[in-house]
């Protein structure tokens, strides 16, 4: 199981040795398929790893003994599940949540909807069962979230979810599950405009967030002194713009305190200390100059947040207790061309499960033993090109004509020499999404085929402010696309780039900028692929809006004036200028897309239709949003590069 490293305290050049550099093909198998180990997890005592692993199109949870290496894995299928995320509750017990896409009727019609589920896996029965067992009190399609589990309680969790015992509007209520059975109880009620629970590191309710829409105001509300009753503590306005509001992550390192993310100078997110019984900041316990908080390290045992997780070019880690940091700098060195992350320890700190990111090869998962001294290799994500050079990314950044830097990046296939190349761009979704420099199986497929790809974080896109996210406002297919068009204009005043073989790929919003790319910009591309697309803006806006009651400030705020007017929304909806396409377009989309319903890509290939414009159309059948099955991958990779191929590639240069 194991290929074995050690480091060595004291010396300052560890000497780290991957498999020896070489070339693999680009088989859309291989970068299709989903990662073949996932979610690794260590268990509290640190005897056990968990682990996702995919085999054979199934997902199955693995388990493996530490004390007894040499022991047979045990596994569990989850069957036609598709796994999301995994954690120990304790020593016994695994959660894994699970997703299965289906149709129900709502008050609006048959809607097609991905429905969420946590199972708890016994480790030494090897049995799972379905938790909240009582589904005519739930909203059907909410999972709820994990929020505390407890070590001296191996058949409890807690969880908070939508819950109602009685027609009318659900509550978002603190709930106890039983492990063993599934079954759930009430431990304390919130209301309609509940959406938070926060709890002491015993698991019991401390505090609560409702938010009111109308005033756009959190209201925290805080139990004083083993009283059962809530009492109001303060209210937080909205921030405005798109400064984040705030946003509470469980409890601080103190135990006493409360940590949430604000906007604390109006621009870049940061983790804060709050009083929870005045309600006021205390202490700031994260923030960058340059980048935002992204999210916290959450122990769910004791509830509470023991670091800050942040992105620079790569995923990175801060951690508040002063010996962790020291391993996490340790880890650095002995890892010095990768970006390591802490993704699980024992509840000693004496184990951990360390996921190393590279911008020339997948991830790997390694297993740290402090007393041992000792890191471990676990396995690869991808262990059919792990240790195979095939790319590598690198920064490249431009300056937008109205003077906004552009962060983006290359990736670069091994051996290229940057000049003349035949370029795919490959915009990600959102489009408060954004592109790192770590491995991705979709850019490094072209790249292995011989691509230069480019992803730009345009405006907009998440992780560089608040300033930044607002400068993409009322901009698509405007000022967003401008960006993506000028780094791909200043790759071709680079000499970089051949201007004749240029085609625009993306999923979701990507998949948006791909089609805006070909009917806004005509001259720019060869071709287009659009992946789980948006081609029609009042569609997308009308649907969102008959779920949801904030979808309307939602969309006033991203699309700004043209929200309500149109004929603006027209001119940047690809439906309506099909007939300005300026390239073939292929559109793949799977069926059961529950974001972007399948229906976007039947309106844009009408519409190509009727301005007879050429294009493809190819259905991933039974596929989701996030293509999370290894054919529909597959296929998407296979599809999409026959296509490029034939309009950029050697071939259809000629």
């Amino acid at each position: 199981m194991f290929k074995s490293r050690s480091i060595f305290y004291g010396v300052l050049g560890m000497l780290w040795l991957l498999a020896g550099p070489g070339h693999a093909t680009g088989d859309p198998e291989v970068y299709g398929a989903t990662p073949a180990v996932s979610e690794v997890q260590i268990s509290p005592n640190g005897k056990s790893l968990a682990m996702l692993r995919a085999s054979d199109g199934q997902m199955s949870v693995v388990f493996y003994d530490l004390e007894h290496p040499e022991a047979t894995p045990a596994g569990v299928q989850i069957g036609g599940g598709k796994a999301r995320d995994l954690v120990w509750a304790n020593d016994e017990y695994v959660l894994v949540l699970a997703s299965l896409t289906g149709r129900m009727q709502v008050t609006t019609g048959l809607e097609t909807i991905e429905f969420f589920r946590w199972f708890a896996v016994s480790k030494s029965t090897m049995k799972s069962v379905v938790l909240f067992g009582n589904e005519g009190i739930l909203y059907l399609a909410a999972a709820g979230n994990l929020v505390s589990t407890f070590q001296n309680d191996p058949e409890r969790a807690l969880f908070a979810r939508y819950y109602t015992q009685k027609a009318g509007p659900a509550s978002y209520d603190l709930l106890s599950v039983n492990l063993k059975r599934g079954s759930e109880s009430l431990v304390d009620a919130g209301t309609v405009s509940t959406y938070d629970w926060l709890v002491t590191r015993e698991g019991k309710p401390l505090a609560r967030l409702d938010y009111d829409p109308l005033k756009k105001t959190t209201t925290l509300f805080v139990r004083e002194n083993g009283s059962e009753q809530f009492k109001e503590t303060n209210q937080y306005p909205d921030s405005p713009g798109a400064a984040a509001g705030i946003t509470f992550f469980g409890l601080a390192p103190d135990g006493a305190n409360l940590t949430a993310s604000v906007a604390a100078d109006g621009n870049r997110r940061a983790l804060v200390e709050i009083d929870p019984h005045t309600g006021d900041t205390v202490a700031t316990l994260f923030s960058n100059a340059k980048y935002d908080l992204d999210g916290v390290i959450y122990n769910n045992a004791i509830a509470t947040a023991t670091g800050a997780r942040f992105t620079d070019d790569f995923p990175r880690q801060i951690h508040f207790d002063p010996d962790e940091q020291k391993i996490q700098k340790l880890l650095e060195k002995a890892l010095p061309n990768a970006a390591p992350n802490i993704i699980s320890k024992s509840a000693d700190m004496e184990k951990m499960v360390v996921k190393a990111l590279y911008a020339d090869h997948p991830e790997q998962y390694f297993l740290f033993d402090r007393k041992a001294k000792s890191l471990d290799m676990i396995a690869s994500a991808y262990p059919a090109i792990d240790g195979k050079i095939v790319a590598r990314k690198e920064k490249f950044d431009h300056v937008s004509a109205d003077g906004l830097q552009i962060p983006g990046y290359l990736t670069v296939p091994a051996g290229a020499q940057k000049s003349g190349m035949p370029l795919i761009v490959l915009p990600h979704g959102g489009p408060q999404g954004r592109d790192d420099m770590a491995f991705d199986w979709w850019s490094f497929f072209y790249a292995a085929n011989g691509y230069l790809v480019y992803q730009p974080n345009f405006r907009g896109s998440d992780g560089y402010g608040a300033d930044f996210v607002a400068a993409g406002f009322g901009e698509w297919g405007r000022k967003m696309q401008d960006d993506i068009t000028g780094g791909v204009k200043a790759l071709i005043s680079a000499g970089v780039v051949d201007p004749a073989r240029i085609c625009i790929v993306g999923g979701s919003y990507g998949g948006y900028a791909a089609l805006a790319g070909a009917t806004l910009t005509p001259d720019i591309y060869a071709c287009a692929v659009s992946v789980n697309g948006v081609s029609n803006l009042p569609a997308l806006i009308g649907r969102s809006a008959r779920w949801s009651d904030w979808a309307e400030d939602y969309w006033d705020v991203r699309l700004g004036s043209r929200f309500r007017d149109t004929k603006a929304l027209a001119e940047v909806s690809p439906t309506e200028i099909a007939d300005q396409a300026g390239a073939p377009i292929l559109i793949i989309h799977g069926r059961d897309d529950t974001v972007v319903p399948f229906s976007h890509a039947i309106k844009m290939a009408d519409a190509l239709k009727a301005a007879r414009k050429p294009y493809e159309l190819v259905e991933m059948k039974g596929e989701d949003h996030w293509l999370s099955r290894s054919s529909s991958r597959t296929l998407m990779l296979s599809k999409s590069l026959e296509f490029i191929d034939r309009h950029i590639g050697d071939r259809g240069a000629q």
